[in-house]
């Protein structure tokens, strides 16, 4: 393991083996009497839209440095540590509670590894996030040493009110293309103030479909779907209804699907939405959430769809990022 541990580089022999984005829509406010039904329950009172556009147009940033653990630093030097230096260590297990593709074998990633089969890991302890596009909204991106889920550092967005946010976005090789049509990511993340709105945490996109979204509504999760128009303005909600955990970290989790149409998330290991073809309703009818033929960008961050009064901001660290296999939560 090189220390830093901030991004993952896999060599592909020591393993043994999204760029078109939507733009970001003004989201319809969605008639309450369209909200009834579905596998996700109604959203009490006025629910806005679910409006997701996938990222929204904004300036690169510098990337920063960092070293790859266990393959290649980012100026192609060898990495020391090899295809091991990720090995979780079987001891792990699953996480607890968790359905679906079951995660790395290794039991998910300790506090200072990166799980084998992952292709990008950033823990952020050497200030940079190198391979990744800073794009700014509105809000501002930065290394912060005040707050961290593992090690001394994390990424955080700050978004002052009535503005949209930001994001890191990954495209290409290591990552992209996608061998079987799959893409599972993991990252802790800390909320402070979640936005009265509708929020998109995680998105991926590509060619010949729409984006599928990790997102919020109201404080409460929504996964979501866009594709240009009101009947592709789609969502999905934990059938109880869950709120985003605020002021401390939590274990996000997500699969999307190209080849099933399909989108599934976990909060701290426990399956909280699966999409499989269509969600609970769209802006117009329920259709089927039709991924991209490839999806071929990643994008992790804070994008309001519908910004709001109040200031929020967002930490996010210990991301993970695979086109093999479910990677699970760190162990602490």
């Amino acid at each position: 393991m090189v220390s830093g541990r901030t991004l993952r580089w896999m060599l592909a022999s020591a393993t043994g083996a999204l760029a078109c984005s939507a733009p970001t829509p003004q989201s319809a406010e969605i008639p309450a009497a369209s909200m009834s039904g579905g596998a996700g329950g109604a959203e009490p009172a006025a629910v806005a839209g679910a409006g997701v556009g996938g990222s929204s147009s904004g300036s690169a940033g510098a990337a920063g440095t960092s070293k790859a653990t266990g393959g290649t630093t980012s100026s192609g030097a060898a990495g020391a540590a090899g295809a091991a230096g990720g090995l979780a260590g079987a001891a792990g297990g699953t996480p607890g509670g968790a359905a679906g593709d079951a995660p790395n074998g290794a039991g998910g990633m300790r506090s200072g590894d990166c799980p084998s089969s992952a292709q990008w890991c950033l823990d952020f302890e050497d200030g940079g996030f190198d391979g990744w596009l800073k794009k700014e909204n509105g809000g501002t991106i930065a290394i912060d040493a005040t707050l961290a889920s593992s090690g001394a550092r994390s990424l955080v967005i700050h978004t002052p009110g009535g503005k949209r946010g930001g994001h890191l976005e990954v495209s290409g090789a290591p990552l992209f293309p996608l061998p079987t049509g799959k893409l599972w990511g993991r990252m802790m993340v800390y909320v402070d103030g979640v936005p009265d709105g509708h929020t998109n945490f995680a998105s991926g996109s590509g060619m010949g479909g729409g984006s599928y979204n990790v997102s919020e509504q109201h404080g409460s999760f929504m996964m979501s779907y866009y594709a240009g128009s009101a009947a592709t303005d789609c969502w999905a909600r934990p059938k109880a209804g869950v709120k985003v955990p605020s002021r401390r970290w939590s274990c996000w989790e997500w699969s999307f699907d190209s080849e099933h149409n399909q989108l599934q998330y976990w909060l701290d290991g426990s399956l909280l939405v699966s999409v499989d073809g269509m969600g609970d309703g769209c802006l117009s009818g329920n259709g089927v959430w039709k991924a991209p033929s490839e999806f071929q960008t990643l994008q992790i961050g804070e994008e309001i769809q519908q910004p709001g009064g109040a200031d929020s901001s967002v930490w996010i660290d210990d991301v993970a990022v695979s086109n093999v296999e479910r990677l699970g939560c760190p162990i602490r």
